[in-house]
């Protein structure tokens, strides 16, 4: 499908809804020397502080080091460099916060919880750790610790996910009620360009496409207003494009997906409706902060969402389930709210960090900025603005194509595939403190079964 005759999907990408709101805790203080113009450099960088700091193992060339490290999201690596300095009596604050962004990143959100409180602890001023410490209560569901802020504490931090939190008034987000079994399963309306499902938010029926380039469930404003959703809070998102928008934040009584009802549902208020896929028009957007109360499957092959409880329980029927069909099992990290990041190789270069986005239509597997086409020798494309590619902020963006020999996450390697160029906004190469090469999307994950597990913080993927 070429980018002409997308007139009829209209939406073409939903890209980093829901934008890091500038306070958060994605924001790293600036890394030693000056910025590096692509990953190339930043890996010469951090080739020449390891020899730095090799030769003076000071606790400053140590947290040199430990910061490209992560920069270059060598993670594990960054958390194993910066140990020694937390024994300290008075641990540097750049070195527990990087740790506490390695632990949150790895789901191990207890340690991050104790990790963000004691930087914030050291430096109360710290409204990085105190994004920290929000967005490890908006992850565990435990948004009545929120209340337990002061007015002097919350008044030093504008974080629209907070206002949010607050309004469920001590209320448990998303509480899963079962009918029957616990697993459901959810028939695709369709499946390209994205899979489109059926669902019921407040009791009303809503067509919605499956997009983990968003957070919560995202709801278009009109059915919002026609249910007496209302708007706590709000902040400007940025989309495909380097588009933005405004984003509402709300509240839901539930929303039913097949045979579960969640309850007390945290919901994103925007335009969907301008978006009809197969004929279908789009009402809600459900994203990975939904996906996460489960463990979750985007069946593609069997044009099906399939949601288990989270429990050892059905995690042991699933690797049951899948034995002998699996193709890969894949780590993955989440940042912010909803950002799933793998590594993965591109034209033979590998190491390279990638947001898993399924929400990329048309003929594209994979976006990517300028500088990772520098770095592994893709020429940038021509680019032209067509009228029916628009994003989550709306269209009058430009974008080309090109074409990738090879795309791997993990052990799954694909060739000949089709790149887009335009569409994910340059701010992204490094807007979450550490690089990101590029975005892996549906026309990549469209081959398999898709299963990603919160738990155990990795991705499995069957034929």
């Amino acid at each position: 499908m070429s980018w002409e005759t997308l007139a009829g999907i209209a939406r073409i990408l939903l890209l980093l809804c829901l934008a890091v709101p500038v306070v958060c805790m994605a924001q790293v203080p600036p890394m030693p020397g000056e910025p590096t113009e692509h990953r190339g450099h930043a890996l010469q960088d951090l080739a020449e502080a390891g020899a730095a700091f090799e030769e003076d193992r000071t606790d400053e060339a140590r947290l040199d080091y430990a910061k490209l490290l992560y920069e270059t999201g060598h993670f594990e690596p960054a958390e194993d460099a910066v140990k020694p300095l937390l024994g300290a009596s008075e641990p540097p604050v750049d070195a527990v916060m990087l740790a506490a962004r390695v632990a949150y990143l790895s789901g191990r959100y207890e340690e991050a919880e104790h990790l963000f409180g004691a930087a914030l602890a050291r430096d109360p001023e710290n409204r990085r750790a105190l994004a920290g410490l929000i967005f490890t209560y908006y992850q565990t569901n435990r948004y009545a610790r929120c209340l337990e802020l002061s007015d002097e504490v919350r008044e030093k931090i504008q974080i629209p996910h907070l206002d949010m939190m607050l309004a469920f008034g001590g209320e448990e987000p998303y509480r899963a009620a079962w009918r029957g079994e616990s697993r459901t399963e959810v028939p695709f309306l369709v499946a390209d360009p994205l899979p489109v499902i059926e669902v019921e938010i407040d009791g009303h029926k809503v067509t919605a496409l499956i997009d983990t380039g968003g957070d919560a469930f995202i709801l278009d404003p009109e059915i919002a207003d026609s249910l007496g959703i209302e708007i706590v809070a709000s902040m400007t998102g940025m989309f495909a494009g380097g588009m933005e928008a405004e984003v509402g934040f709300a509240k839901a009584d539930s929303l039913t997906l097949g045979g579960v009802t969640l309850h007390s549902v945290p919901v994103s208020v925007l335009p969907t409706r301008g978006f009809v896929l197969g004929g279908h028009t789009i009402g809600g957007i459900l994203g990975t902060g939904v996906l996460k109360q489960f463990l979750s499957t985007v069946d593609y092959p069997n044009d099906r969402l399939i949601l288990r409880e989270r429990s050892g329980e059905a995690s042991g029927a699933f690797d049951a389930e899948v034995r002998g069909r699996v193709e890969d099992v894949i780590p993955f990290y989440l940042h912010s709210t909803h950002f799933l990041i793998a590594k993965g190789s591109l034209n033979g270069h590998d190491d390279l960090v990638f947001h898993i986005d399924s929400g990329l239509a048309g003929e594209a597997a994979f976006a990517a900025t300028e500088p990772t086409l520098e770095y592994v020798g893709i020429p940038t494309p021509e680019v032209a603005v067509h009228e029916n590619v628009v994003g989550g902020g709306g269209g009058g963006f430009a974008i080309g194509s090109f074409p990738v020999e090879t795309l791997g996450l993990g052990d799954l390697v694909q060739t000949d595939l089709i790149g887009s160029f335009g569409a994910q906004p340059p701010a992204s190469y490094r807007m979450l403190g550490f690089i990101q090469d590029g975005l892996v999307s549906h026309n990549f994950l469209r081959q398999y079964a898709w299963t990603i597990d919160f738990d155990r913080m990795r991705m499995v993927f069957t034929r």
